[in-house]
């Protein structure tokens, strides 16, 4: 009886612990963030610095951030998105945008974006006790980039 409960046990925690395969690789994209940093995702676009600075500015707009940084020498520009809460108004999330522009070493302009999400999930925890977290693969990027896109083709 008992030999068959430990069984039992070890056979649960093996299938709660393996998990699939995108899982585990989240964790360990999410543990190699903690040490290096986030990443961005990152494509290069044909044209100058400036009309590529201008359309990128364009596009966080369009996708509703408000812009709190932005500067074409730097090639910085950064964004919040609105708060949105839970139905019991306990809880709240807000996103941010971080865009970085620099030359490329193949010619054009080097676009990288980094999409995070801003969690508050209990405010009786305590206020301002919110964690941070990148958003890896998420449509956003497809959306800002193809919104790039199509701002420099015009």
């Amino acid at each position: 009886m008992k030999l068959s409960r430990v069984a039992l046990i070890a056979v649960v925690s093996c299938l709660a612990l393996a998990g699939c395969e995108s899982t585990r690789q989240g964790i360990a994209s999410g543990v190699r963030e903690k040490f290096s940093g986030p990443t961005y995702e990152r494509r290069i676009f044909a044209g100058e610095s400036g009309a590529v600075f201008e359309s990128a500015k364009a596009v966080v707009t369009d996708m509703g951030f408000r812009i709190t940084r932005a500067g074409s020498a730097q090639g910085v520009i950064e964004g919040v998105g609105g708060i949105s809460s839970d139905d019991r108004l306990r809880g709240s999330r807000q996103r941010t945008i971080k865009v970085r522009l620099g030359s490329a070493s193949e010619g054009g302009v080097a676009v990288a974006v980094l999409f995070t999400e801003i969690v508050e999930d209990d405010f009786n925890k305590g206020a301002g006790l919110g964690t941070e977290a990148s958003l890896r693969g998420h449509p956003l990027y497809a959306v800002f980039f193809d919104g790039l896109t199509q701002a420099l083709a015009k």
